[in-house]
Protein backbone atom coordinates (compact mmCIF):
# COMPACT_ATOMS: atom_id res chain seq x y z
CA UNK A 1 0.00 0.00 0.00
CA UNK A 2 1.40 3.43 -1.04
CA UNK A 3 1.30 5.86 1.82
CA UNK A 4 0.32 9.48 1.13
CA UNK A 5 3.20 12.03 1.13
CA UNK A 6 4.00 13.19 4.61
CA UNK A 7 3.47 16.81 5.48
CA UNK A 8 7.22 17.18 6.09
CA UNK A 9 8.18 16.14 2.54
CA UNK A 10 5.56 18.26 0.78
CA UNK A 11 7.59 21.51 0.74
CA UNK A 12 10.64 19.67 -0.64
CA UNK A 13 8.63 18.13 -3.44
CA UNK A 14 7.06 21.49 -4.26
CA UNK A 15 10.51 23.06 -4.51
CA UNK A 16 11.73 20.36 -6.89
CA UNK A 17 8.73 20.88 -9.15
CA UNK A 18 9.29 24.64 -9.23
CA UNK A 19 12.94 24.19 -10.22
CA UNK A 20 11.96 21.75 -12.95
CA UNK A 21 9.36 24.11 -14.38
CA UNK A 22 11.81 27.00 -14.31
CA UNK A 23 14.42 24.93 -16.14
CA UNK A 24 11.96 23.96 -18.83
CA UNK A 25 10.89 27.56 -19.30
CA UNK A 26 14.54 28.70 -19.59
CA UNK A 27 15.26 25.98 -22.14
CA UNK A 28 12.39 27.20 -24.30
CA UNK A 29 13.92 30.70 -24.37
CA UNK A 30 17.38 29.52 -25.47
CA UNK A 31 17.75 29.59 -29.28
CA UNK A 32 18.51 26.27 -30.91
CA UNK A 33 22.14 25.72 -31.89
CA UNK A 34 22.46 25.32 -35.66
CA UNK A 35 23.94 22.07 -36.87
CA UNK A 36 25.50 23.93 -39.83
CA UNK A 37 28.97 25.22 -38.84
CA UNK A 38 28.99 27.57 -41.84
CA UNK A 39 26.33 29.83 -40.35
CA UNK A 40 28.98 31.60 -38.26
CA UNK A 41 31.64 31.58 -40.99
CA UNK A 42 32.18 33.58 -44.16
CA UNK A 43 30.54 30.89 -46.26
CA UNK A 44 30.04 30.71 -50.00
CA UNK A 45 26.97 32.78 -50.77
CA UNK A 46 26.45 31.49 -54.30
CA UNK A 47 28.09 29.97 -57.36
CA UNK A 48 28.61 31.68 -60.71
CA UNK A 49 28.70 29.30 -63.68
CA UNK A 50 30.56 31.30 -66.31
CA UNK A 51 29.57 30.83 -69.94
CA UNK A 52 32.90 30.55 -71.75
CA UNK A 53 31.59 29.95 -75.28
CA UNK A 54 33.56 32.31 -77.49
CA UNK A 55 35.88 33.05 -74.60
CA UNK A 56 35.70 35.66 -71.89
CA UNK A 57 38.14 38.11 -70.33
CA UNK A 58 37.50 38.78 -66.67
CA UNK A 59 39.18 41.20 -64.28
CA UNK A 60 39.43 44.98 -64.31
CA UNK A 61 43.13 44.97 -63.48
CA UNK A 62 43.54 44.26 -67.21
CA UNK A 63 40.17 44.05 -68.96
CA UNK A 64 36.99 46.04 -69.30
CA UNK A 65 34.73 43.38 -67.79
CA UNK A 66 34.52 41.46 -64.57
CA UNK A 67 32.00 39.21 -62.85
CA UNK A 68 28.59 40.54 -61.85
CA UNK A 69 29.19 40.65 -58.11
CA UNK A 70 27.15 42.40 -55.46
CA UNK A 71 28.86 44.65 -52.91
CA UNK A 72 30.68 42.48 -50.39
CA UNK A 73 31.05 39.47 -52.71
CA UNK A 74 34.56 38.11 -53.23
CA UNK A 75 35.92 35.44 -55.59
CA UNK A 76 39.12 34.02 -54.11
CA UNK A 77 41.76 32.68 -56.48
CA UNK A 78 45.15 31.08 -55.79
CA UNK A 79 48.04 30.80 -58.23
CA UNK A 80 51.24 28.80 -58.76
CA UNK A 81 50.47 25.59 -56.86
CA UNK A 82 50.00 22.93 -55.93
CA UNK A 83 52.56 23.33 -53.19
CA UNK A 84 53.44 20.41 -50.90
CA UNK A 85 54.28 22.96 -48.20
CA UNK A 86 51.25 25.25 -48.11
CA UNK A 87 48.35 24.10 -50.31
CA UNK A 88 46.88 21.72 -47.73
CA UNK A 89 47.10 24.36 -45.02
CA UNK A 90 45.26 26.83 -47.23
CA UNK A 91 42.65 24.19 -48.12
CA UNK A 92 42.05 23.55 -44.42
CA UNK A 93 41.59 27.28 -43.80
CA UNK A 94 39.11 27.54 -46.64
CA UNK A 95 37.22 24.52 -45.30
CA UNK A 96 37.06 26.07 -41.83
CA UNK A 97 35.53 29.23 -43.29
CA UNK A 98 33.30 27.34 -45.76
CA UNK A 99 34.85 29.13 -48.74
CA UNK A 100 35.24 27.71 -52.24
CA UNK A 101 37.96 29.12 -54.48
CA UNK A 102 39.66 28.78 -57.87
CA UNK A 103 43.16 27.30 -58.00
CA UNK A 104 45.24 28.15 -61.06
CA UNK A 105 47.76 25.31 -61.16
CA UNK A 106 51.15 25.04 -62.83
CA UNK A 107 51.42 21.86 -64.88
CA UNK A 108 54.85 20.72 -63.70
CA UNK A 109 53.70 20.90 -60.09
CA UNK A 110 50.45 19.13 -60.92
CA UNK A 111 52.57 16.42 -62.52
CA UNK A 112 54.79 16.18 -59.42
CA UNK A 113 51.91 16.29 -56.92
CA UNK A 114 48.80 14.80 -58.53
CA UNK A 115 47.44 13.91 -55.08
CA UNK A 116 47.20 17.62 -54.27
CA UNK A 117 45.34 18.35 -57.50
CA UNK A 118 42.89 15.61 -56.63
CA UNK A 119 42.54 16.93 -53.09
CA UNK A 120 41.76 20.45 -54.30
CA UNK A 121 39.11 19.13 -56.70
CA UNK A 122 37.68 16.67 -54.18
CA UNK A 123 37.12 19.46 -51.66
CA UNK A 124 34.88 21.22 -54.16
CA UNK A 125 37.19 23.90 -55.51
CA UNK A 126 37.67 24.83 -59.16
CA UNK A 127 40.97 23.78 -60.73
CA UNK A 128 42.25 25.78 -63.68
CA UNK A 129 45.37 26.32 -65.78
CA UNK A 130 48.38 28.58 -65.14
CA UNK A 131 50.63 27.10 -67.89
CA UNK A 132 52.97 24.14 -67.81
CA UNK A 133 56.06 25.82 -66.35
CA UNK A 134 55.05 29.39 -65.43
CA UNK A 135 56.93 30.97 -68.31
CA UNK A 136 56.09 34.61 -68.93
CA UNK A 137 54.34 34.15 -72.24
CA UNK A 138 55.02 37.62 -73.62
CA UNK A 139 58.70 36.61 -73.71
CA UNK A 140 58.27 33.49 -75.83
CA UNK A 141 56.97 32.86 -79.32
CA UNK A 142 53.34 31.98 -80.03
CA UNK A 143 54.02 28.29 -80.64
CA UNK A 144 55.92 27.90 -77.37
CA UNK A 145 53.20 29.84 -75.58
CA UNK A 146 50.53 27.62 -77.06
CA UNK A 147 52.35 24.52 -75.91
CA UNK A 148 52.60 25.95 -72.40
CA UNK A 149 48.83 26.33 -72.30
CA UNK A 150 48.13 22.91 -73.78
CA UNK A 151 50.59 21.03 -71.56
CA UNK A 152 49.20 22.77 -68.48
CA UNK A 153 45.69 21.51 -69.18
CA UNK A 154 47.01 18.05 -70.02
CA UNK A 155 48.92 17.76 -66.74
CA UNK A 156 45.96 18.85 -64.62
CA UNK A 157 43.56 16.50 -66.40
CA UNK A 158 46.02 13.62 -66.07
CA UNK A 159 46.16 14.23 -62.31
CA UNK A 160 42.35 14.13 -62.14
CA UNK A 161 42.05 10.95 -64.16
CA UNK A 162 39.66 8.49 -62.54
CA UNK A 163 37.70 11.04 -60.52
CA UNK A 164 34.07 11.69 -61.38
CA UNK A 165 31.47 14.32 -60.65
CA UNK A 166 28.22 13.43 -58.91
CA UNK A 167 26.66 13.20 -62.37
CA UNK A 168 29.22 10.60 -63.38
CA UNK A 169 31.20 12.90 -65.65
CA UNK A 170 35.00 12.71 -65.61
CA UNK A 171 36.74 15.35 -63.54
CA UNK A 172 38.38 17.98 -65.73
CA UNK A 173 40.15 21.29 -65.37
CA UNK A 174 37.78 24.20 -65.83
CA UNK A 175 38.24 26.07 -69.13
CA UNK A 176 39.88 28.96 -67.31
CA UNK A 177 43.40 30.29 -67.90
CA UNK A 178 45.48 32.89 -66.10
CA UNK A 179 48.61 34.32 -67.68
CA UNK A 180 51.71 34.07 -65.46
CA UNK A 181 52.56 37.50 -64.14
CA UNK A 182 49.33 38.63 -65.86
CA UNK A 183 51.51 39.17 -68.92
CA UNK A 184 49.15 38.42 -71.79
CA UNK A 185 49.58 38.50 -75.55
CA UNK A 186 47.01 39.43 -78.13
CA UNK A 187 47.48 36.25 -80.14
CA UNK A 188 47.11 33.84 -77.25
CA UNK A 189 44.04 35.72 -76.05
CA UNK A 190 42.53 35.30 -79.51
CA UNK A 191 43.38 31.61 -79.62
CA UNK A 192 42.03 30.98 -76.13
CA UNK A 193 38.75 32.64 -77.06
CA UNK A 194 38.56 30.45 -80.15
CA UNK A 195 39.02 27.39 -77.93
CA UNK A 196 36.23 28.56 -75.57
CA UNK A 197 38.65 29.22 -72.74
CA UNK A 198 38.10 32.19 -70.42
CA UNK A 199 41.05 34.36 -69.43
CA UNK A 200 40.70 35.16 -65.73
CA UNK A 201 42.72 38.10 -64.48
CA UNK A 202 41.70 39.85 -61.24
CA UNK A 203 40.22 42.98 -59.75
CA UNK A 204 42.09 43.05 -56.44
CA UNK A 205 45.74 42.33 -55.73
CA UNK A 206 47.21 41.37 -52.37
CA UNK A 207 50.97 41.65 -53.01
CA UNK A 208 51.50 38.27 -51.38
CA UNK A 209 53.95 37.41 -54.18
CA UNK A 210 56.28 40.09 -52.84
CA UNK A 211 58.76 39.39 -50.04
CA UNK A 212 56.68 41.02 -47.33
CA UNK A 213 55.45 39.87 -43.94
CA UNK A 214 52.22 38.00 -43.37
CA UNK A 215 50.89 41.05 -41.53
CA UNK A 216 51.62 43.18 -44.60
CA UNK A 217 49.76 40.65 -46.77
CA UNK A 218 46.80 40.89 -44.41
CA UNK A 219 46.84 44.70 -44.30
CA UNK A 220 47.24 45.17 -48.05
CA UNK A 221 44.63 42.57 -48.94
CA UNK A 222 42.12 44.06 -46.51
CA UNK A 223 42.81 47.61 -47.70
CA UNK A 224 42.41 46.70 -51.36
CA UNK A 225 39.26 44.66 -50.80
CA UNK A 226 37.69 47.42 -48.71
CA UNK A 227 38.64 50.01 -51.32
CA UNK A 228 36.89 48.17 -54.15
CA UNK A 229 34.14 46.48 -52.18
CA UNK A 230 33.89 43.33 -54.30
CA UNK A 231 35.78 41.47 -57.00
CA UNK A 232 38.18 38.71 -57.98
CA UNK A 233 41.08 38.51 -55.51
CA UNK A 234 44.45 37.05 -56.50
CA UNK A 235 46.60 35.21 -53.96
CA UNK A 236 49.20 32.41 -54.07
CA UNK A 237 49.16 29.06 -52.29
CA UNK A 238 52.94 28.80 -52.45
CA UNK A 239 53.99 31.12 -49.62
CA UNK A 240 54.04 30.81 -45.83
CA UNK A 241 53.00 34.47 -45.54
CA UNK A 242 49.79 33.76 -47.46
CA UNK A 243 48.95 30.67 -45.43
CA UNK A 244 49.54 32.65 -42.22
CA UNK A 245 47.58 35.74 -43.26
CA UNK A 246 44.55 33.96 -44.72
CA UNK A 247 42.73 32.87 -41.51
CA UNK A 248 42.93 36.37 -40.04
CA UNK A 249 41.86 37.94 -43.33
CA UNK A 250 38.81 35.68 -43.63
CA UNK A 251 37.85 36.32 -39.99
CA UNK A 252 37.98 40.08 -40.51
CA UNK A 253 36.09 39.98 -43.79
CA UNK A 254 33.42 37.83 -42.17
CA UNK A 255 33.03 40.34 -39.34
CA UNK A 256 32.59 43.09 -41.93
CA UNK A 257 29.88 41.23 -43.82
CA UNK A 258 31.76 39.89 -46.84
CA UNK A 259 30.81 36.60 -48.48
CA UNK A 260 32.62 34.36 -50.94
CA UNK A 261 31.35 33.48 -54.41
CA UNK A 262 32.50 30.29 -56.14
CA UNK A 263 33.42 30.62 -59.82
CA UNK A 264 32.81 27.56 -62.00
CA UNK A 265 32.26 26.95 -65.70
CA UNK A 266 28.80 26.45 -67.15
CA UNK A 267 27.80 22.78 -67.57
CA UNK A 268 28.17 22.83 -71.34
CA UNK A 269 31.79 24.04 -71.15
CA UNK A 270 34.36 21.41 -72.08
CA UNK A 271 38.09 20.98 -71.58
CA UNK A 272 38.44 17.69 -73.38
CA UNK A 273 40.75 19.17 -75.99
CA UNK A 274 42.93 22.27 -75.93
CA UNK A 275 45.27 22.80 -78.85
CA UNK A 276 46.84 26.23 -78.96
CA UNK A 277 49.01 26.77 -82.02
CA UNK A 278 49.57 30.27 -83.31
CA UNK A 279 52.00 30.72 -86.17
CA UNK A 280 50.75 33.81 -87.97
CA UNK A 281 53.00 36.64 -86.74
CA UNK A 282 55.16 37.73 -83.86
CA UNK A 283 53.56 38.89 -80.63
CA UNK A 284 53.36 42.66 -80.27
CA UNK A 285 51.61 43.18 -76.92
CA UNK A 286 53.53 44.67 -74.04
CA UNK A 287 53.44 43.03 -70.60
CA UNK A 288 50.71 44.23 -68.31
CA UNK A 289 51.56 42.28 -65.23
CA UNK A 290 53.22 42.46 -61.88
CA UNK A 291 51.75 39.45 -60.14
CA UNK A 292 54.12 36.50 -60.26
Amino acid sequence: MVKPMTRALAPLWLGVMCLLNASLAWAEDVPAVSADPCTSRMGTARTIALDVRGGAEIGTMQYADTLDLAPGEIVFTFDDGPSPDYTLEILDTLDTHCVKAVFFLVGIYADLHPELVREIWSRGHTVANHTWSHQLLHRVGPVTGGREVERGFDAINAALLGLQTEAGEPARAAPFFRFPGLNHTRHLRTQLAGDDIAVISCDIGTDDWRRISSDSVYQRALRNIESRGSGVVIMHDTHARTATALPRLLDTLTERGYRAVHLTASPYSSTLSHTTQITTQADTDQPHGGEE
